[in-house]
């Protein structure tokens, strides 16, 4: 039941009642509502963290994009005239990106949409350019093109965290209200269609843009000076392989430091892939980072030792105890009836 914004009465059978009570707590039951209706949220600066973070977000996406093009810092507007550019697998460049994607207002968004188990797929920068005329025409963020149609609920959730300020003339992502709901990709028609009708994000910096793989979006050329610049991150079930390594990149260090969300974020508990042995039931037993269990969004304290990285298996190797424990639990099963 819900009275008054306030979620009340649930059982505890999964992880979507706390979820929702720390988003009311982020005052997000809006965005969630958005998210239902128009396929997309733009959540305001206010409700997404502290004034000035996203200048220090847009200095390091910068300074990323400046040693990856062998530029001087200030040559980058320079360098990116009539041009844009997707700059991928930037998590461990610089420690605020990871502050970015266990901010509460992203990640709780993100669960929303995939799960509370779910896994980072990307983190990447992009920076569009003065009167860059480049566009991206209007898709889903679906990759599957061999089935028709996509399934009722959302696999993956994507984020930009928009570190300049957004709109049509500035080259602004667009989408089209409520296309989630076709579950389809849209036709060649369509695309040409709605590639001026679509709705501009006209935001300010520090908004984070969020939706899910169904709904239709593109962007807008940029007619304007100066650069547009955001970070993307997108959030997958965990049953899908990451567009990004960050289970074979990620380091102990780097698990210490984050609270224990963090690791399942970076799939480190992951069941898949299974060797000859099937899946590690007692590390999954013990997992602190997933379902069952639930992560607080406003969990801020490092792990230190509480999670660790999967280990190397042999996936060649066949012992035999998995297959004799699934045995003896379907006997205990049998015998209590």
């Amino acid at each position: 039941m819900i009275h008054m914004n306030k979620i009340t009465g649930w059982q505890p059978n999964d992880t979507t009642p706390q979820l929702l009570e720390e988003l009311d707590e982020l005052d997000l039951l809006s965005s969630v509502m958005e998210l239902e209706t128009q396929g997309f949220t733009v959540v305001p600066p206010e409700k997404v963290a502290p004034a000035g973070f996203h200048e220090r977000v847009r200095d390091a996406v910068v300074r990323v994009a400046a040693a990856r093009f062998d530029q001087p810092v200030e040559a980058v507007p320079e360098f990116f005239e009539d041009r844009q550019e997707n700059i991928r697998f930037m998590l461990w460049e610089d420690r605020i990106f990871e502050s970015v994607v266990l901010n509460p207002t992203v990640l709780g968004l993100a669960q929303y949409l995939v799960g509370t188990g779910c896994i980072l797929s990307l983190c990447n920068g992009w920076i569009k350019g003065p009167r860059c005329a480049e566009r991206t025409p209007i898709h889903v963020d679906w990759t599957d093109y061999s089935v028709p149609t996509l399934p009722a609920a959302a696999n993956t959730a994507t984020v930009n965290y928009l570190l300049t300020d957004y709109s049509k003339a500035e080259g602004a992502l667009s989408f089209v209200p409520g296309s989630h709901r076709h579950c389809r990709l849209p036709s060649p028609e369509e695309v040409e269609s709605w590639a001026d009708r679509a709705h501009p994000v006209e935001a300010p910096a520090g908004s984070l843009v969020v939706w899910g793989d169904h709904t239709w979006h593109g962007s807008y050329e940029r007619s304007v000076p100066g650069l547009r610049i955001m970070m993307l991150g997108v959030f997958a079930r965990p049953h899908l392989q990451t567009q990004e390594p960050y289970r074979q990149t990620c380091t102990q260090e780097a698990l210490d430091r984050n609270p224990v969300r963090f690791a399942s974020l970076m799939d480190q508990y992951g069941k898949f892939p299974f060797g000859r042995d099937g899946f590690d039931i007692d590390r999954d037993k013990h997992n602190p980072a997933g379902p069952p269990s639930y992560c607080s969004l406003f969990d801020r304290e490092p792990a230190n030792g509480r999670v660790d990285l999967r280990p190397d298996y042999d996936y060649s190797a066949f012992s035999g105890k998995k297959t004799i424990s699934y045995q003896k639990r379907a006997e205990q099963r049998r015998l209590a009836g």
